[in-house]
């Protein structure tokens, strides 16, 4: 399983790059643990301890541009054997731009559009997902293409070929209903839910 905290770790000019932001506790200011990458920490760890303590074997991605992470896990998921189950690819976000729209308020696991095995994935991570945050509207299974408004989803899993990709994006840092599921046990429990869904559905595989 491979586990890509994105945004962080961008070569040159977009090294400062951490994503997304909010003032999560309404001091005005944005402080470095209210930025994306550094929230999604928390739910990937949760996520590799609970994957690891599933059986799976895990790496952890953090660096170079995006289409760099997709050549380096395609060419590693060949160093692994049949013995090791199915692979999956986590592109890992939180959303923003929620803007108080009604119905706006959900998680997203979004599945590759050429992915046969994709739109299962996501949905068995959805299920887990909405047992875990019922402050979500609802938890989607969203299918990504390279055109039109998923394309930037795309992009963060586009380029894997052999891993199963998915972009997690299970809250939405701006929505003040979600602000429990943005707090260190709310993000571990998204990151377990990750974690519960992967491994529900590779024992279908």
């Amino acid at each position: 399983m491979f586990l890509d905290r994105q945004h962080a770790g961008k070569p040159g000019r977009r090294a400062a790059d951490r994503g997304a932001s909010a003032d999560l506790d309404g001091d005005g200011t944005i402080d470095t643990d209210e930025l994306e990458a550094i929230l999604t920490m928390h739910y990937l760890t949760a996520a590799e301890v609970a994957l690891l303590e599933d059986g799976h074997t895990v790496v952890p991605i953090s660096d170079g541009w995006y289409s760099a992470r997709h050549d380096r896990v395609n060419a590693y998921s060949g160093t692994f054997g049949s013995e090791y189950g199915p692979q999956v690819y986590v592109a890992a976000h939180l959303n923003a731009g929620w803007g108080g729209r009604p119905g706006k308020g959900y998680g997203s696991v979004f599945y590759d559009v050429r992915s046969r095995r994709g739109i299962r994935l996501a949905v068995a991570i959805a299920r887990e997902l909405r047992l875990v945050a019922p402050e979500l509207s609802e938890a989607k299974a969203i299918e990504c293409k390279p055109d039109g408004w998923t394309r930037g989803a795309f992009g963060t899993i586009g380029g894997v070929v052999r891993p199963v990709g998915i972009c997690y994006e299970p809250a939405f840092l701006d929505c003040p209903a979600h602000a429990d599921l943005l707090g260190v046990d709310g993000l571990r429990a998204m990151g377990a839910a990750l974690a519960h869904g992967i491994d529900k559905w590779a024992a279908t595989q």
